[in-house]
């Protein structure tokens, strides 16, 4: 049984009262009002008061604000409890919150992902197309002795750039019989071998690569363009887009893009790409061997390229 409770406070008010009430009759017993009243009396009277019934309420007043403060000190520990059930629901909603920003981000990354690379394998597909209508007249003597399609046109184009390098490296001079000795001369400097690359692109390469490979080689161009300045992969990702369309080329489309960014029209753009792209990873260098300085040549532009190139 609880002894400190406001009921008990209320007991003890009452009591004082009912003191009260029942001494004031006693007090005023036989007393003469028409005389002077007592003033010992009166103090014994107030002595009474203060001592029996002042207790009573003070003892109630006591027990008003122990039971006041008892209730104080449960709602502040009950708001402690509320305040801590309300700090563990905030932080489950931070997590919560948190948790759903990381799945939105990474809902984000696929979406940007999936926009990359629809545009991506669309270009790629593209290439594949372009190759497949790819035609060229094989021409021996000024006579044209067949035509070349899809991925043989690389290799007929390949052929006859390697054969005018051949050329332009040699002197014609006739044997006596009526034939051609091409004796070799090889080019003592690099920039003798870079010269007569130059020649061999101004006088026969270009036109012959701008009228068989120039939507080809614009196309492929736009696909590393298309990676490279891409805002919606990663950049640790672009170099695994470009290993696969590196997969798709062949030794002679690799030679003849080796070609073009050096000397033809893919210098100095393409070239950028090569050296960002490590495209010529798969290309096979001794196929150049014979012909000197080129690797130089390559290596030099290479070399000289700027980071900061424009691309358009």
């Amino acid at each position: 049984m609880k002894v400190f409770t406001e009921r008990s406070s209320k007991i003890l008010f009452l009591i004082g009262i009912v003191v009260l009430i029942i001494s004031i009759p006693l007090f005023l017993y036989k007393e003469d009002f028409t005389l002077l009243i007592d003033s010992e009396k009166i103090a014994h009277f107030g002595d009474f008061i203060g001592g029996l019934i002042g207790s009573l309420w003070s003892a109630a007043a006591f027990i008003l604000f122990y039971v006041a403060l008892k209730d104080q000190r449960e709602d502040i520990q009950i708001n402690r409890d509320t305040l801590r059930q309300q700090i563990k629901e905030f932080q489950l909603q931070t997590k919560e919150l948190e948790d759903t920003r990381l799945v939105l981000k990474d809902q984000n990354i696929t979406f940007k992902v999936q926009q990359f690379e629809n545009t991506f394998f669309q270009l790629l597909r593209l290439h594949h197309e372009i190759i497949d209508k790819l035609t060229f007249d094989i021409n021996v003597g000024g006579f044209t002795t067949g035509i070349a399609e899809k991925r043989s046109v690389f290799k007929s184009i390949a052929n006859k750039t390697e054969g005018l390098i051949r050329s332009k490296n040699s002197v014609k001079s006739p044997d006596g019989f009526g034939g051609i000795i091409n004796t070799p001369d090889t080019p003592p400097l690099t920039e003798i071998a870079n010269e007569r690359l130059d020649k061999i692109f101004e006088e026969d390469l270009d036109e012959l690569y701008q009228e068989a490979l120039s939507h080809y080689f614009r196309n492929l161009y736009h696909i590393f363009k298309f990676i490279h300045l891409s805002d919606l992969i990663e950049n640790n990702r672009k170099k695994f887009y470009s290993s696969i369309v590196r997969a798709q080329l062949s030794s002679d489309e690799l030679f003849l893009i080796f070609y073009n960014s050096i000397c033809g029209r893919g210098y100095p753009r393409f070239l950028f790409f090569i050296k960002e792209y490590n495209l010529l990873e798969n290309f096979d260098f001794k196929r150049i061997y014979e012909f000197p300085f080129h690797s130089k040549i390559y290596e030099s532009k290479l070399n000289d390229l700027k980071s900061d190139l424009e691309l358009n």
